[in-house]
């Protein structure tokens, strides 16, 4: 089976302007440009550009892509209606519609998904994360989050929230990743994505303390979600194995999410 381990295929509609973004301005909730211009969309305009995303992920045989879905109960849905009728499987990491804890949303969304999939620290009140993930945790999903992408955050804070895997780490130190390695966590990497910002995933650190690496396309608006595309670029830019990293998007995430497919 071949994985594409971080999507957010919501964002496929939005053509981005000729100029240069960072992280926060670009995808950082609740005022980042997707964020505006997802509010602003049509619900056919999201969903004929999820079903594109869906189609160019079909056509380089992924079977598994695990999306970010924001929106809410809305977002989840309009992700199931782009994929009725495709063969493709989805693992749904849902987001609460306003950046807070709410017990009867969580209920809500974590019976329609596999778990709860988050921005990051830094854009979050600690303690509405501490609550998000303590009840995704009662319900036995997922709870993920992005870390450390454009700065350094603080580790300890991200591990005590018990995620089930990370997304980025680019300014992790080597500390922060022995660490995470400690624990056990799988990171998700994301190349493509990361140079369009200017970053670089540390991928030589996480081979070498032994983590569990996979590897996901990101925002469908910043590149195609073609995970074959991805590894290749891997191979080239990183000097790595293609054995390696073809276990990157087969072997390692169907160890960690073949009980949720």
């Amino acid at each position: 089976m071949i994985f594409n381990c971080h999507t957010h295929i919501g964002d496929a509609f939005i053509k981005l302007p000729q100029k240069k973004f960072n992280v926060e301005e670009l995808v950082a909730p609740p005022y980042g440009y997707k964020h505006l211009m997802l509010k602003k969309a049509s619900e056919e305009e999201i969903i004929k550009g999820m079903e594109k995303a869906i189609e160019k992920m079909e056509a380089c045989n992924t079977n598994v892509f695990i999306d970010f879905r924001e929106g809410g109960k809305k977002g989840v849905e309009i992700l199931n209606k782009a994929l009725k009728g495709k063969k493709i499987k989805a693992i749904i990491l849902s987001r609460p519609e306003k950046m807070e804890y709410d017990e009867n949303e969580m209920e809500r969304l974590l019976d329609i998904s596999h778990g709860i999939g988050v921005s990051s620290i830094s854009d979050w009140k600690y303690e509405e994360l501490q609550a998000i993930a303590n009840h995704v945790k009662e319900r036995k999903k997922i709870f993920a989050i992005h870390a450390s992408e454009d700065k350094r955050e603080d580790i300890q804070k991200i591990l005590d929230l018990s995620p089930y895997f990370l997304v980025h780490l680019c300014n992790a130190t080597e500390e922060d990743i022995e660490e995470v390695s400690k624990k056990k966590i799988g990171v998700v990497i994301c190349p493509r994505s990361n140079k369009f910002f200017g970053l670089k995933p540390p991928l030589q650190l996480l081979m070498e303390k032994g983590i569990d690496i996979m590897l996901g396309t990101d925002n469908a608006m910043i590149v195609e979600p073609n995970i074959i595309e991805e590894m290749n670029f891997l191979v080239k830019e990183y000097k790595i194995e293609r054995g390696e990293a073809m276990k990157m998007i087969t072997e390692t995430p169907f160890k960690l999410f073949r009980k949720f497919i």
